[in-house]
């Protein structure tokens, strides 16, 4: 029940952390391998911020977000001039991004790797034969409240309908009269947002170091690809899927086995799915 409890906490940690990929694939339908560097980036944003003023690691998760929009825009602006089809040009280029990101926090950060660590989030509580670690909890809650928020925008707004026809139809969704330039830009600038708060949330219980992102990538990928491009609440199911598949295997295995787990069910996903246009 333990390993049950923790793998679906970490699922959720793990579907918040695959979200701004999906939804960049999604609408865009470029390829981002420098997703996790963002995330870890907004992550030593929100270690900064709370090692500097002491603040409850909840409260940096705006301006974390915020911090990471310039980044948003000029994303935009570099994608608006890739050629079509953009998957294999995106790949280079946010491959480039990812080195770039790499080297500036191995220059800003260096040293240790680090974690955003709370008496209130480090504490625990037994119920029963389950110890539930507060931190953890907080952190699957606000991935869910996040999911389900951005869900409902999406689902239930006018701008969250341009943005899903877009992602499906480029062109049918510009003669219909979307504003497709701007639904791209809304895109990416909450990918951004989302995907810095994720790092915040992902350094309160993991330590964050200038590599750390390629991993991450590797889940968004994972998750993605299981779930579908453009299934928002796939992306949750699929981050239960695979924290659960993880915490069983350290808990069987060890430790040790965990990343091979993770590339194996990476290729089983790729063999089992058509490629990604």
């Amino acid at each position: 029940m333990q390993t049950l409890v923790s793998g679906v906490m970490l699922g959720c940690l793990y579907a918040f952390v695959a979200l701004g990929f999906a939804m960049i694939l999604g609408i865009s339908h470029s390829l981002n391998l420098a997703h996790g560097e963002i995330v870890t980036l907004g992550g030593y944003i929100g270690y900064g911020l709370w090692a500097g003023s002491g603040l409850h690691p909840l409260l940096l998760i705006p301006v974390a977000a915020a911090a990471l929009l310039p980044l948003a825009f000029l994303w935009h602006w570099m994608l608006d001039r890739l050629p079509a089809p953009r998957a294999l040009p995106s790949l280079a280029l946010t491959f480039g991004w990812a080195l770039l990101l790499q080297a500036l926090m191995r220059v800003l950060w260096p040293g240790p790797h680090r974690l955003i660590s709370s008496p209130s989030l480090g504490a625990s509580t037994r119920f029963g034969w389950v110890t539930l670690n507060h931190g953890r909890a907080v952190v699957a809650l606000a991935a869910l409240g996040a999911i389900g928020a951005l869900w409902l925008a999406v689902t239930r707004t006018r701008w969250g309908r341009a943005i899903r026809a877009t992602g499906l139809d480029r062109d049918a969704a510009a003669l219909a009269g979307i504003n497709v330039y701007a639904a791209t830009r809304i895109t990416l600038v909450l990918a951004m947002a989302l995907s810095g708060a994720a790092g915040v949330l992902l350094a309160t219980t993991h330590y964050v170091y200038p590599t750390a992102g390629v991993e991450l990538t590797l889940l968004a990928i994972v998750l993605t690809i299981w779930a579908g491009v453009g299934r928002l609440l796939t992306v949750l199911l699929a981050g239960l899927l695979l924290g659960i598949a993880e915490s069983l295997t350290v808990a069987i295995s060890g430790p040790a086995w965990r990343e091979p787990v993770i590339a194996c069910l990476l290729l089983a996903s790729l063999l089992a799915r058509p490629p990604v246009d």
